[in-house]
């Protein structure tokens, strides 16, 4: 059984979030970080140092980003993040339906198409 991330939102964590498991993503230690502060606030504090993977490697595709807009957060996503341009297409709504993923550099970008 997978278990979510209330904080960062990834989707495969091995244990609950509770008894001092720790997310690999966001290095979020549940049942300490989070009596100090809310899983929003956690989350604003991830976002804030960059939503980098925390725990070796991230699994094969991983994309913050995209994890956030997968799990109704899209909101949260930076801006230059959420525009994608198609060619004479260019957007700037987050829409989750279908997301296209764009890379540059060691920066991760979710770009939406139409």
């Amino acid at each position: 059984m997978k278990f979510r991330c209330p904080v960062c939102m990834y989707p495969s964590l091995a244990y609950p979030p509770a008894h001092y498991n720790i997310c690999p993503c966001c290095s979020t230690e549940f049942g300490n970080d989070d009596s100090d502060f809310s899983h929003a606030q956690l989350r604003q504090m991830w976002l804030e140092s960059g939503a980098a993977w925390f725990f070796g490697q991230p699994p094969a595709g991983w994309n913050a980003w995209k994890q956030l807009i997968s799990a109704g957060f899209g909101a949260l996503v930076p801006k230059p993040f959420q525009v994608a341009s198609f060619g004479s297409l260019a957007t700037n709504a987050v829409r989750v339906a279908t997301p296209v993923v764009v890379t540059s550099h060691s920066q991760f970008a979710v770009g939406l198409a139409a």
